[in-house]
């Protein structure tokens, strides 16, 4: 009964941050979303336990594969250059930058805590930045990077996120062996996808052909 209670007030709360976000258009909606979620939290105690995994399964995977089903293909392929620089290397290189900077402002953590707290906030955020775009008028162009490179990003985070665990979890941070990791786990994960996405599409275009939609 509790799990009906519980995507009830989910349904109200989402609903409620939408009501409110056409009168405030300025402010991005996933700001009401996350101070109404606080406030379910911490006033009301309403809770969800679940495991970081099935997390990552059922909310993260399905949303990025969302928006790069809506993404335009030809402008993903002809921006390649710039959305892969921005999504992998620049989110390494803040990610990096980003740990060594806030462990000499708080010397107590450990290197690999503090880089897996760049990691943390080293991808950037589609929906703020769109919002900001709305206002200030970028160009199309520019749009197009930045949509592209949310779709890669948080895959570059989250490697890099996980090779900080991973080394804070063994004691021993080594640069080198975090470089190498976290370009095996890019490279693997591109295989992977690249193999699951053309047996997806072949399945796709084989049932079209049989008159399966």
């Amino acid at each position: 009964m509790w799990i009906l209670e519980l995507v009830v007030i989910l349904i109200v709360a989402v609903t409620f941050s939408n009501i409110i976000s056409h009168f405030v258009p300025e402010v991005p909606i996933s700001l009401f979303q996350i101070v109404i979620g606080l406030f379910l939290s911490l006033l009301l105690g309403v809770n969800v336990d679940i495991d970081a995994h099935w997390f990552m399964l059922l909310f993260v995977a399905p949303l990025l594969y969302n928006d790069a089903w809506r993404f335009p293909k030809r402008e993903l392929w002809e921006l390649r250059g710039p959305i892969l620089g921005n999504a992998i290397l620049l989110v390494l290189l803040t990610t990096l930058i980003g740990g060594y900077f806030i462990h000499l402002l708080m010397p107590q953590l450990p290197n690999s805590v503090a880089l897996a707290l760049a990691a943390v906030v080293s991808p950037t955020d589609p929906v703020a930045v769109q919002a900001i775009a709305k206002r200030v008028r970028l160009p199309e162009s520019v749009l197009h990077i930045v949509a592209g490179e949310s779709l890669i990003n948080d895959a570059s985070g989250l490697v890099s996120f996980n090779t900080a665990i991973k080394a804070t979890v063994v004691g021993t941070f080594l640069i080198g062996q975090a470089v190498t990791n976290f370009f095996w786990m890019t490279f693997m994960g591109l295989i992977v996808g690249l193999a699951l996405g053309s047996l997806l599409s072949w399945l796709r275009d084989t049932f079209d052909r049989v008159g399966l939609n």
